[in-house]
């Protein structure tokens, strides 16, 4: 059996995945700073609700009512088409259906732009630490395993 076949090792990996893709929107957002017109993304949050239904679908031995099979990245709305997966693309922001318009509160410059550097950098360090904490829970996970089976043969 493979570590990688373990839902927490899943679990763990579908998260710095999601980092990953909310860092390249937060790049993105950087590097328009100054395009006229550009509007802030920001990438939809992981469904908590869709995860915990796929662990307890895993603790029951099957496909639990509302379960999402989530292949590498994906995040489920409620409202129309609920349950229905979605995939990150890495084509442009505008047309990425994981991602949506910034705009709690935010101003917009005359010539039309939304992005807030100071707010786009502490979203990246934000990802940044948190992706850091994902890193050291898996590598714990995986002493944790080696423990285990070192316990067995030994």
């Amino acid at each position: 059996m493979q570590p990688s076949n373990l839902s927490v090792f899943q679990r763990l990996t579908a998260k710095m995945r999601w980092l990953t893709e909310r860092q390249t929107v937060i790049a993105q957002n950087v590097a328009n700073v100054d395009t006229p017109g550009f509007q802030a993304r920001e990438l939809k949050p992981l469904n908590f609700r869709s995860q915990l239904n796929m662990a307890m679908a895993e603790v029951k031995g099957g496909p639990g009512l509302g379960a999402v099979s989530l292949n590498g990245i994906g995040s489920v709305d409620s409202g129309p088409g609920a349950g229905e997966v979605k995939h990150m693309r890495l084509a442009s922001a505008s047309h990425q259906p994981n991602t949506q318009d910034f705009r709690h509160g935010q101003e917009q410059t005359i010539s039309g732009n939304s992005v807030d550097l100071e707010h786009e950098l502490k979203k990246s360090s934000d990802t940044a630490l948190e992706y850091q904490t994902m890193s050291h829970l898996y590598r714990k996970q995986l002493e944790l395993l080696r423990m285990a089976v070192q316990s067995n043969n030994g």
